[in-house]
C-alpha cells in the first residue's frame, strides 16, 4: 500500500473542515481526516480491512464450491447467500441453484432477481443467463432485443458461447455484426461457429502478393472485390440458384472478404475443396493470393 494511486479534495460543511481521500483501484474504498495525513492514514487502514474482507470471501467461495460439488447444498447455499450482498459470484451461483432446484426449490424469479443485481454490477455470466432466459421467455416474456442486449455484455467480454448467440441472433436483421461475432466466437475456439462458418485461405502457403491492388485506396480495393462478385463469382453461382453477397472487406497486409451465402447456397457449409475453394480460386485469380475469405 506504499505505492496508493489516489484523489483527494478538501471539503468544507457546518462539521468543519477536512480532507477526502479514495484509491483509484478501489474508488469505494475512502478516507476521512481533518488533515491530508489523518485522511491518508485513515485510508490505509479501511484498505486493509478491505482486502481482509475479500480474502475472507474469497476463502467462503472455495468452500462453497467443495460443499457444491460434493451435493452438500445446504451448506453451499448457506455461504453463498450470506455473500449475495454484495459479491457477484455468490449472486449468480445462488441463482443457478435456484434455476436447477438443487438444494432449494426451484425458483425462476427469485433466480432472475438474483443474475438482474449481478448483472446490474457488471456480471458477464450473470448477462449471459439473462440473455439466454429473455431468448427463450425462461421466467420472463421473450424478448429478441433485451436477448441481445444481455448477450452483447458478456460477448464483449470476451464468452464466446455469448458470442455465437449473437451472431446466430443477428442473422437476418444485421449482417455485418452478427458475422463479426460469429468470427470472433470461431477464432475463440467455439464448436459450433467453426461449423457454421467457412473459413478459406492461402495466406500461409502464397508468397507472392498482387501489388497493383495493394497499392490502390480501401475503398478502390472494396469496388475491385465487388467486381468480382458481379462478373465472376455470380455468373457461376447463379447456374444454381445461388449466390454470395459482399458483407464486410477489411484491407491490410491479408485482406479479409467477408461474404454471406443467398439462395440455394444459404446454409452451405461447404469445405475448401467445392463451392468455398472456387470462391477463393476466383479471388486469388483476380485480387490477391494472399487473402482470408468468411462464408456464412
Amino acid at each position: 500500500m506504499d505505492e496508493l494511486r489516489t484523489h483527494y479534495h478538501y471539503f468544507s460543511n457546518e462539521e468543519g473542515d477536512g480532507y477526502e481521500i479514495y484509491s483509484c483501484d478501489f474508488p469505494e474504498v475512502k478516507g476521512f481526516g481533518e488533515t491530508y495525513e489523518e485522511a491518508m492514514a485513515d485510508l490505509r487502514r479501511n484498505l486493509k480491512r478491505y482486502e481482509e474482507k475479500n480474502m475472507e470471501a474469497q476463502s467462503l467461495m472455495e468452500s462453497a464450491i467443495i460443499a457444491y460439488d460434493a451435493k452438500d447444498y445446504p451448506k453451499a447455499k448457506a455461504i453463498w447467500e450470506s455473500l449475495s450482498a454484495t459479491d457477484t459470484d455468490a449472486m449468480v451461483n445462488l441463482g443457478t441453484m435456484y434455476v436447477k432446484g438443487f438444494g432449494v426449490a426451484k425458483n425462476i424469479q427469485t433466480a432472475y432477481a438474483l443474475f438482474n443485481r449481478a448483472a446490474e454490477q457488471g456480471h458477464e455470466v450473470a448477462s449471459f443467463y439473462l440473455g439466454g432466459m429473455y431468448e427463450n421467455g425462461i421466467g420472463v416474456s421473450a424478448s429478441k432485443e433485451e436477448s441481445i442486449r444481455y448477450y452483447t455484455v458478456a460477448a464483449e467480454a470476451n464468452m464466446p458461447t455469448a458470442q455465437l448467440k449473437l451472431g446466430i441472433l443477428l442473422r437476418n436483421d444485421d449482417v455485418l455484426n452478427s458475422m463479426k461475432w460469429m468470427i470472433r466466437a470461431a477464432h475463440a475456439g467455439e464448436a459450433q461457429a467453426h461449423s457454421l462458418l467457412t473459413y478459406v485461405s492461402n495466406q500461409n502457403t502464397a508468397n507472392d502478393i498482387n501489388v497493383a491492388f495493394r497499392m490502390m485506396d480501401e475503398a478502390s480495393q472494396y469496388a475491385k472485390v465487388e467486381s468480382v462478385i458481379r462478373d465472376n463469382l455470380a455468373p457461376i453461382l447463379a447456374s444454381d440458384g445461388g449466390g454470395v453477397e459482399l458483407v464486410n472487406f477489411v484491407s491490410g497486409d491479408t485482406p479479409e472478404i467477408w461474404l454471406r451465402y443467398l439462395g440455394a447456397c444459404s446454409g452451405c457449409h461447404l469445405g475448401p475443396t467445392s463451392t468455398a475453394g472456387m470462391i477463393l480460386e476466383q479471388f486469388e485469380n483476380v485480387i490477391d493470393k494472399r487473402i482470408v475469405i468468411y462464408l456464412w
